[in-house]
């Protein structure tokens, strides 16, 4: 079932691709700044170009702070086309901004809603993988080179049965958008170069007669060692979800126990991906949000602990996790602070630098304590429990 750590790092995948669409919104800017200020060769007019790198550097340097302010410091003496094409270069970048922020978001929720399409579409394979084993056994005559027992098979297995004739499944398939129609080729190949060459499979077929037990465990074999460990069958899933390597061991789960449901008909039911998603959705949106409107004074929090640091200095990807872990101190009183310092360090570890881990532990440790002290962390409820 899903769980807080990959909705977290949902939420900092999401914030960094939007640090990096900001960046590059700036410089969308800052070209828009330069065009406005290039001498206009179709003027018969003198064009005094080193005052035009002047405009333009001094509405760069108005970028930055309408960029960081929302606004320009009211002592600022600037000639009123710098402020003018400035706070327009700063319009465009706040808004395209915002919109890839927004779009970012809904982006890797629908990644994580489509972890449960890629469940489907593994039960899906199984079901058609049975098919091409009904085929095989129904062949009049035998392949010489490559004999192969038929006394039972994939088909003939119990599981594979009430996977096969269960309603609500054929109703996830056709909903999920899963056909197999132009793609019959891996199952094919998988068939072919996985499951018939595969010796639990083979000692499985030459047996007639099965218990529901070893129904069930040729299925997790060819769960566990064939579908998410063969290179065919792996490298199409890998294809198809840019992200597998978060998600496959989610998808391992659901489809583990759901197949365990699956000795029959009246006990077996789809896992669920979680068991509440409005509310998973809205944690990361939530996330996203306070990291986004309270960023300035994160990074106010961040420099006063790390004196001896520039921000800059700061990997990227360690300054998101750190700010979106403060977000989840500060504004998540039922989540106890422990919980929060270990899923971020977690987090560095798998996504960031080999030191990132420590880093952050340094980092959270020292300034949760402080900030509790000041006031600004305030658990309740469960969020008060010390999970030492």
């Amino acid at each position: 079932m899903l769980n807080r750590r990959l909705l977290r790092t949902k939420a900092v995948q999401a914030l960094y691709a939007r640090q990096l669409t900001a960046e590059a919104n700036r410089l969308l800017a800052l070209d828009h700044i330069e065009e406005a200020f290039l001498p206009n060769l179709n003027s018969m007019e003198f064009q005094d170009k080193p005052k035009l790198a002047s405009l333009n550097k001094m509405a760069n340097l108005a970028l930055d702070e309408f960029i960081k302010n929302g606004e320009l410091s009211a002592d600022k003496d600037l000639p009123e086309q710098v402020v003018r094409v400035a706070r327009s270069a700063y319009q465009a970048y706040d808004r395209q901004t915002k919109g890839d922020g927004e779009k970012l978001v809904r982006r890797v929720l629908n990644e994580t809603e489509l972890i449960y399409t890629d469940f489907i579409r593994i039960l899906s394979m199984l079901i058609e993988l049975s098919h091409q084993s009904k085929i095989d056994r129904e062949r009049r005559y035998e392949d010489p080179e490559a004999p192969f027992p038929k006394s039972s098979g994939l088909n003939s297995n119990r599981v594979i049965q009430v996977l096969t004739e269960d309603k609500a499944l054929a109703e996830e398939i056709i909903r999920s958008g899963i056909n197999w129609s132009n793609e019959m080729g891996v199952i094919r190949k998988t068939y072919k170069e996985a499951l018939r060459k595969d010796e639990t499979y083979e000692a499985y077929c030459r047996v007639a007669e099965h218990t529901p037990e070893e129904d069930q465990a040729l299925i997790q074999h060819i769960l566990r060692q064939i579908i998410l460990k063969h290179e065919v069958p792996l490298e199409y899933l890998e294809q198809r979800d840019l992200y597998w390597a978060d998600h496959s061991e989610l998808i391992r789960g659901l489809a583990i126990k759901t197949l365990k449901s699956a000795d029959s008909a009246d006990t077996f039911q789809l896992a669920p991906l979680t068991k509440d998603w409005e509310e998973d959705r809205e944690f990361v949106e939530e996330l996203c949000r306070i990291v986004v409107a309270e960023n300035d004074q994160y990074g106010v929090y961040l420099e006063d602990q790390l004196k001896n640091w520039e921000l800059e200095r700061v990997a990227l990807v360690d300054l998101i996790i750190l700010k979106t872990a403060l977000a989840e101190l500060i504004h998540f009183p039922g989540i106890p602070v422990k919980v929060t310092i270990n899923e971020f360090i977690e987090i560095a570890k798998r996504y960031s630098t080999p030191k990132s881990g420590k880093f952050v532990n340094g980092v959270l440790d020292v300034l949760s304590v402080k900030l509790a002290k000041e006031g600004v962390i305030r658990k309740s409820g469960r969020g008060l429990i010390d999970n030492k």
